[in-house]
């Protein structure tokens, strides 16, 4: 990778963790997840892939994240469809449908549906604790935010480039 492809990647990392932090802040204070946000860690993720591909990679790059994107909004929005309707109204959110597929971009099918997984078990459990360190007096709210768990999920993920090279 020559020196603009590292610049690229220093730049996309940057946006991307940016992006989920201000959208793990949103989601934390009013239950929402910034579509700007959103936009941001797709683009980011887009513009990483087609830096690769300019740099020698070919398509793979862009093909990976066209298509990690892609699966993880399938999965993403058929666990909403099924949670509104087991939850009577209550369920994972079209935020957290969004932003996971936008993680999809950056790290690819397979490393894309595993991060949908850690990242629900992650504000599970991150809720769980929440929950037993907090006074019965003020209990939590029903609905737990996921774009922090898909935070600390996702950028180790990314850093470390260990499952994103073995996807696809």
């Amino acid at each position: 990778m020559g020196l603009l492809g590292i610049v690229a990647w220093v730049a996309c990392v940057g946006v991307l963790a940016a992006a989920l932090g201000v959208a793990a802040a949103t989601d934390l204070r009013c239950r929402i997840v910034p579509n700007g946000c959103v936009v941001a860690v797709a683009a980011s993720g887009l513009v990483r892939a087609l830096a690769a591909a300019a740099g020698g990679a070919g398509l793979a790059a862009p093909l990976r994240a066209l298509l990690g994107g892609a699966s993880v909004l399938a999965v993403m929005l058929v666990a909403s469809a099924v949670s509104l309707r087991l939850g009577r109204g209550q369920g994972v959110g079209g935020g957290d449908v969004k932003l996971l597929a936008a993680v999809g971009v950056w790290v690819g099918p397979l490393a894309g549906l595993l991060a949908v997984g850690l990242s629900c078990l992650v504000g599970v459990v991150g809720w769980g604790v929440a929950a037993a360190l907090r006074p019965r007096a003020r209990p939590l709210p029903d609905a737990i935010p996921l774009a922090p768990a898909v935070a600390v999920v996702t950028l180790p993920v990314v850093l470390t480039g260990l499952p994103v090279a073995a996807t696809l």
